[in-house]
């Protein structure tokens, strides 16, 4: 059972509902989708980004289920994965504010130990987000309780298992997923709605829109601060009346929350957006 030890270490986190926030749509890793690892990224080496009080935070998971194992020279065919929420613990103790949820229906799983519970179905890829906006600062460890279930086969494993089937075959409790929610910066947002200041996507992977209104012909500054309130990026756009559209890169960026702030004469807005899958 070494092998199936070995992939539960891995599948290890995914967390999703958030107060007055709709569940994110979720997308899958390209890089490890391609890579011969299964389980769930990040992985707990990288582990998850941290967020702020107050700040909308999102973490996109790619989960990984392999489609079979061997075991004492038996072969076994994962069915399923299931996530749930050990006994005796809180919401998988994520920080308060956070939730599992997904935009992909089959992880379903109903509700167990009153937390969302979840099913990954064996040789298959599937994603999920952890969403929310955190209310309290501190470093929570999450507890997790994920079951594996698979069936025996004599030659060969079928490419879609039935997700129902199978017997459980291992249980493992996991306790090393961290998530880090540091105190609000101070960062105000100022002039709000005066250019109806917003990015699409938000959360947003690699390239992220930024668009606002202005009255009249000119030239604005667009910054960019992380979550320390440090300066990252600052450019000058020529704007014209109406709607304008700037197309911002975060490529060379981590993950994480960040402000942008478009300055014009003597009025500025400033908006936060989610930068996730670098």
């Amino acid at each position: 059972m070494k092998k199936i030890y070995s992939t539960l270490i891995l599948i290890s986190a995914f967390v999703f509902n958030a107060k007055a926030q709709s569940v994110p749509t979720c997308s899958l890793d390209p890089v490890f989708v391609a890579s011969n690892k299964v389980g769930i990224w990040p992985d707990s080496a990288t582990n998850f980004v941290m967020g702020t009080v107050g700040v909308p935070y999102v973490q996109n998971i790619t989960v990984k289920v392999p489609k079979d194992t061997v075991a004492s020279s038996l072969l076994f065919c994962f069915t399923r994965f299931v996530l749930s929420n050990p006994t005796g613990t809180v919401n998988y103790n994520l920080p308060p504010g956070l939730n599992f949820g997904s935009s992909t229906p089959i992880v379903a799983n109903g509700t167990i130990n009153a937390a969302p519970s979840f099913k990954f179905p064996g040789n298959a890829n599937n994603c999920a987000s952890i969403y929310g906006t955190p209310t309290t600062p501190g470093t929570y460890t999450l507890h997790l309780k994920v079951d594996a279930y698979a069936t025996p086969a004599i030659t060969s494993c079928p490419s879609s298992p039935v997700i129902t089937g199978g017997s459980n075959v291992s249980t493992q409790y996991l306790n090393y997923y961290i998530i880090k929610i540091n105190a609000a910066t101070g960062l105000k947002e100022i002039g709000k709605n005066s250019f109806n200041l917003e990015n699409v996507p938000n959360p947003f992977a690699n390239k992220t829109a930024i668009r606002f209104f202005m009255v009249e012909e000119g030239q604005a500054k667009l910054e960019v601060h992380n979550m320390l309130g440090k300066l990252i990026y600052n450019t000058s756009i020529n704007v014209q009346p109406g709607d304008n559209e700037f197309i911002f890169n975060g490529d060379n960026l981590s993950n994480g929350m960040y402000f942008y702030t478009i300055k014009y004469k003597n009025f500025s807005e400033t908006k936060r957006m989610i930068l996730y899958g670098n």
